[in-house]
């Protein structure tokens, strides 16, 4: 009896320390996952600022578009004022949301990194379980990257259209069909 006994209290730590370790490695991954949604709603209202600001910069610049002669130097530098500001704004605003879509990514690229090193410990899958399983968890690696490169769209959702103003003007970061004509015949020209 006391042979049990001691072995029962053997394997009480070792249980322990196992169900510390598992739940420490949950704990771990789960507060991964929580700070990459963290990180994703931070982006987003990072997005909005950016698109706030942009509205901002286009009323000062409607502001300046709208000076006159008959303008005084006092209406000149108040619109001028307040253009400064909006571009001020803007320029926090962008920075901001570089920050945010750095931290997403990283976050996104631990989650990946842990789901790595999970799989390489089970050695009971076999190639395909544990491809799929990467595969799922790179998504979002490649999401997240492909973020970084993006140029932020601010789209409108709850005012019906009414015409084409300057903050939606989707084009103006497009190239010309000349200029997609020519980049292709460029292409073309290298190509042969």
């Amino acid at each position: 009896m006391t042979h049990q006994l001691m072995a029962s209290r053997r394997v009480l730590p070792a249980a322990l320390a196992l169900a510390l370790t598992l739940a420490a490695c949950q704990s771990s991954e789960q507060s991964a996952e929580q700070a990459a949604t963290n990180d994703q709603i931070k982006v987003a209202q990072r997005v909005e600022a950016v698109c706030a600001a942009r509205v901002d910069v286009d009323a000062a610049l409607n502001e300046v578009g709208a000076l006159t002669p008959e303008s005084t130097v006092g209406d000149a530098e108040q619109a001028g004022e307040k253009l400064r500001q909006a571009l001020a704004k803007l320029d926090g605003a962008e920075g901001e949301l570089g920050k945010a879509e750095v931290k997403e990514y990283r976050d996104q690229v631990a989650i990946f990194q842990a789901e790595v090193e999970r799989v390489r410990k089970d050695k009971s899958l076999t190639l395909k379980q544990a491809s799929q399983q990467l595969q799922n968890k790179v998504a979002p690696v490649v999401a997240a990257r492909s973020q970084l490169d993006a140029v932020t769209v601010c789209v409108e959702i709850d005012a019906p259209s009414t015409g084409p103003r300057p903050a939606d003007d989707a084009n103006a970061n497009q190239p010309s069909d000349d200029q997609t004509d020519a980049a292709a015949e460029g292409e073309a020209k290298g190509d042969s």
